[in-house]
């Protein structure tokens, strides 16, 4: 994705969902394929000069079933899948799992779950292939163990720092809890208190520019624990 938008095919057969999911990504700088059908999906996928880096697929297509589909796409294509779908029943969700579905959404949610799921699977598909993740002017690789400032100097970060943005930017968009943060730098020289955590986070913002009062790149989840928000270039 270097160098362009990361892209989404978005397999929506309902004209108001597939617009108003379509226009939320691309709030996200998101670049937006959309089809209405399996036979539309299939021409989209030919397409040399559109690549697709995600799919967002709806099981409920009026031309073919949806699960035959995606056991179909995974036997050509290596990128994450987003099901959507209106059958919240276990043995879909079975199937699903074992054709290697990464995400699975119960219609009716909110858009803004849709984006979160799709952008943590691209950055977590990012750090899979060790590429380098671009935001807001900063380079992270988690391959190299290098954060990279907006002028191109690398910022040193304790290990532990380290693997708490890393835990962070491989779950873009999704909260993690303090918990899993916790588990991400447990050694003998840590304390176990979810306390490290959040003075962990605290040292990341000022390294960062990150606002303590109005974070924009990494936001609390009261209760719970963080998000990473910033957007991928």
């Amino acid at each position: 994705m270097a160098g362009r938008l990361p892209s989404v095919l978005l397999v929506e057969d309902e004209v108001f969902v597939q617009t108003l999911l379509a226009a939320y990504l691309e709030k996200e700088g998101v670049a937006v394929t959309v089809a209405s059908t399996a036979a539309e999906m299939r021409a989209a996928l030919r397409l040399p000069d559109q690549p697709v880096d995600a799919i967002a697929l709806d099981l409920g297509l009026p031309d073919e079933e949806g699960l035959a589909l995606v056991r179909q796409l995974r036997t050509r294509l290596d990128v994450p899948i987003c099901i959507t779908t209106r059958d919240d029943s276990a043995g879909s969700r079975a199937v699903a799992a074992e054709l290697g579905v990464d995400d699975y959404l119960v219609k009716p949610f909110h858009p803004r779950q849709l984006v979160a799921s799709l952008m943590a699977l691209l950055g977590r598909r990012n750090s899979e292939k060790g590429a380098a993740i671009r935001f807001e002017g900063w380079s992270f690789d988690p391959a190299a163990r290098v954060l990279t400032n907006t002028q191109g100097q690398p910022i040193p970060l304790p290990p532990s720092e380290f693997d708490v943005l890393a835990a962070l930017v491989a779950a873009a968009g999704r909260t993690v809890s303090r918990a899993q943060l916790l588990d991400a730098i447990a050694s003998d020289s840590i304390g176990t208190s979810s306390r490290v955590v959040d003075v962990i986070v605290s040292s990341l913002r000022r390294k960062l520019g990150d606002p303590a009062r109005m974070p924009r790149l990494i936001v609390t989840v009261p209760g719970i624990g963080y998000r990473f928000c910033a957007r991928p270039e």
